[in-house]
């Protein structure tokens, strides 16, 4: 186990159980997600990276509220 774990691991053993138990449900989602057969394509790949570093560069361009409303409405939602 590596350092970053273990200490986060303490931190998270002093929070309400309620708030441990979310977290306990975030690493088993990110277990399921690691054993899953279903994987990107390397175009795929490609593009959450492109992406990942538009955000990181502060370069992304987000949906406005309004646009994400008239999205789900769309969608009958």
């Amino acid at each position: 186990m590596t350092k970053l774990l273990q200490d986060v691991i303490e931190r998270v053993s002093r929070w309400p159980e309620e708030r441990q138990d979310e977290a306990a449900h975030i690493l088993l989602e990110l277990e399921a997600q690691r054993t899953s057969r279903l994987r990107l394509s390397p175009e795929q790949l490609a593009e959450v990276k492109r992406i990942r570093q538009k955000i990181r560069d502060g370069t992304a361009q987000f949906a406005t509220d309004e646009e994400m409303a008239a999205f789900w409405k769309k969608c009958g939602l």
